[in-house]
């Protein structure tokens, strides 16, 4: 009995183990529930397939009902897309698929024992003890990568490729003959399995760094129409009020005259009434120099404008030259995306206040920073990655930062404490 249990906690306790590990840092409904519910299908397992195997009952069916019902738990338990989720979980199934037919395999050649020996167990264990560390490392950051890449499209289409592929191997090596697995082709079955999963996985890499790559290039290239649209309407705002100035240079000229004409006349009384008339229209006031760098300063003063429009206190400081030693419009998507995410965590909020700064650090670095009040703590995962209020995964704003910052040779922290959101960009450009 004993040789039945060891058998049936090495081919399922794994499954479980994975799924909670790679998992862990993503968003959950109930995480300690689905823990307790998966101990419990996992108890129920060993209690009702020890009783199918003693009195010598076919347990595949029911092995694959438990296997559905684990699945379900995490699919309920976990906020994320399902096809994303069927994606990483068949990956998983891939895995136990291999580990357990090859184990199979040399249980059968070695020994002459296959399923539920003690022997077979064993090789289990070894095959985990071997593989486990590299697969819990890198399933979970494929997770990760899944979790904070939104492209539905893939999704629902990229997951069938490790499904079908364990779906032959299952049914192409008779998966209800416990003895098939003593066959070479049932080995090579197995092996074609982990190349299609390797290969499978190594094009979802690529994918995924070409999709972020390609997020951050339309957030830069929307970045840099808007400054180009506030650059006109800048523009077009500064030649009116260098109209209103002459107007009204024009305007003081004709004043003095009066002013003068009552004085030479000595009518004190009309010279008092004259000067209680409605004064002319003040000018438009002109852009304020918050820095030095033309770009930078457009894009400062039109933040400035929306905070002053929602009654949210912003300060600015700012020392950056008029020459950056990177690119402005990738300066300009950090500070954008900045802006806007302290502008969404104060709007609708009374006595709130943004403080940004922009600071050249000798001739090549420049540090940017962004304090801002947030009376609700944002979604964090890992304890340091933003997590979208929008969609699945990491903000677009804030992985467009990350993104930058990493191209030049940089860091981006995020964190937030007490009540307050604290930003921090360091760039280094070589």
């Amino acid at each position: 009995m004993m040789e039945i249990y060891l058998f049936i906690l090495c081919t399922s306790f794994p499954s479980h183990l994975i799924a909670l590990y790679q998992y862990w840092d993503c968003r959950w409904r109930f995480r300690k529930l689905a823990i307790c519910l998966a101990a419990g299908n996992l108890l129920l397992k060993l209690w009702v397939l020890g009783w199918f195997w003693q009195t010598g009952r076919n347990t595949q069916l029911l092995e694959l009902g438990f296997s559905v019902i684990a699945m379900g738990i995490y699919f309920c338990s976990i906020q994320m897309s399902k096809s994303k989720l069927l994606f990483t979980y068949v990956l998983v199934l891939n895995y136990l698929i291999i580990v357990r037919g090859i184990a199979s395999f040399l249980g059968y050649r070695l020994f002459a024992e296959g399923i539920p020996s003690w022997k077979f167990s064993l090789l289990c264990i070894l095959l985990y003890a071997l593989t486990l560390p590299w697969i819990l490392r890198h399933f979970r950051w494929s997770v990760q990568m899944v979790y904070q890449t939104e492209a539905p499209s893939l999704w629902r289409i990229i997951w069938l490729i490790p499904a079908f592929a364990s779906l032959t191997v299952l049914v192409f090596t008779n998966v209800f003959d416990a003895t098939s697995a003593a066959s070479w082709q049932a080995l090579f079955a197995r092996l074609c399995l982990l190349g299609t999963t390797v290969v499978t996985y190594f094009v979802l890499l690529r994918i995924l760094i070409r999709l972020r790559r390609q997020a951050v290039l339309e957030e830069r290239t929307r970045m840099q129409e808007r400054i180009l649209a506030l650059q006109r309407t800048q523009y077009a705002d500064l030649q009116a009020h260098m109209e209103e100035i002459r107007r009204a240079r024009h305007d003081l000229r004709q004043h003095q005259r009066i002013i003068q004409s009552f004085l030479d006349s000595g009518d004190s009384q009309g010279l008092r009434a004259y000067l209680h008339s409605p004064a002319a229209d003040t000018p438009t006031p002109p852009i304020r120099p918050y820095c030095r760098n033309t770009t930078v300063n457009t894009l400062l003063n039109y933040y400035a404008s929306k905070f002053q429009a929602q009654g949210i206190r912003f300060e600015i400081q700012s020392d950056l030259p008029a020459a950056l030693p990177l690119p402005e419009p990738d300066l300009c998507v950090i500070l954008g995306n900045l802006a806007e995410n302290a502008l969404e965590a104060c709007s609708g909020q009374e006595g709130q206040w943004c403080r940004i700064s922009l600071k050249a650090v000798g001739l090549q670095s420049i540090v940017v920073t962004a304090d801002n009040t947030a009376p609700t703590a944002p979604q964090l995962q890992s304890g340091t990655i933003l997590l979208s209020s929008k969609h699945d995964g990491e903000g677009i704003g804030t992985q467009s930062i990350r993104y930058i910052a990493q191209q030049y040779n940089g860091t981006a922290d995020f964190h937030w404490e007490d009540g307050f959101f604290f930003a921090s960009v360091f760039l280094n450009p070589l």
